[in-house]
C-alpha cells in the first residue's frame, strides 16, 4: 500500500546553482511571491497556494485545511549547489472518501439490503476526479515555486 501511495504522490526535483544558506537568504528578503511559504524546519518549508478551487480558499486564510500545497526540502551539495526536492502528501480528502465509500458498503452488507450498481463507481470515480483536480492545481503551484526559486531569485 505504501509502494501505491509513493507513486501517485508528485515528487520532483532540482538543483540551483546557490549555497543553501545564500538561498534561504534570498527567500527571507523576497516576499513578493505567487504563493505563501511557511518555513517548518531549517531546510524545510511548506508552500501554499493563494487561490484553491477544490478546496475553496481564496488568497489563503489559515484555518483547519491548507488547500493546495507542497514540502520542500533544501539539500546542500559537495558542490555549493543546493538540490530542492518538491513533493506532496496523500490529502485528507482522499482517506476520507476511501473510508466513506468502505462504510458505505458495510452499511449494505449489514442491513441485506440490494446495494445499487451505480454506487460501485460512484466513490472510485469521485476519488479519480478529486485526484485528478487536485494533481492539476499542484503542478501549477510546483511551476510556480519553481519558477521563483530559479528565477526571480537570481541577484
Amino acid at each position: 500500500m505504501k509502494d501505491f501511495i509513493e507513486k501517485i504522490l508528485l515528487k520532483e526535483s532540482f538543483e540551483l546553482n546557490s549555497s543553501t544558506l545564500e538561498l534561504k537568504e534570498r527567500i527571507r528578503l523576497k516576499k513578493e511571491r505567487k504563493f505563501n511559504l511557511d518555513w517548518i524546519s531549517d531546510n524545510e518549508f511548506k508552500f501554499l497556494s493563494k487561490v484553491s478551487i477544490g478546496t475553496i480558499m481564496l488568497n489563503y486564510n489559515p484555518g483547519y485545511f491548507d488547500g493546495i500545497k507542497g514540502y520542500a526540502v533544501l539539500t546542500e551539495l559537495n558542490n555549493g549547489n543546493t538540490k530542492i526536492e518538491l513533493s506532496t502528501k496523500l490529502r485528507f480528502e482522499m482517506y476520507f472518501l476511501g473510508i466513506l465509500f468502505i462504510v458505505f458498503l458495510l452499511l449494505f452488507l449489514f442491513n441485506k439490503e440490494n446495494l445499487p450498481i451505480w454506487t460501485l463507481f460512484l466513490f472510485p470515480v469521485m476519488i479519480i476526479w478529486f485526484w485528478f483536480v487536485y494533481r492539476f492545481q499542484e503542478k501549477r503551484l510546483f511551476e510556480k515555486v519553481k519558477k521563483y526559486l530559479k528565477t526571480e531569485l537570481k541577484t
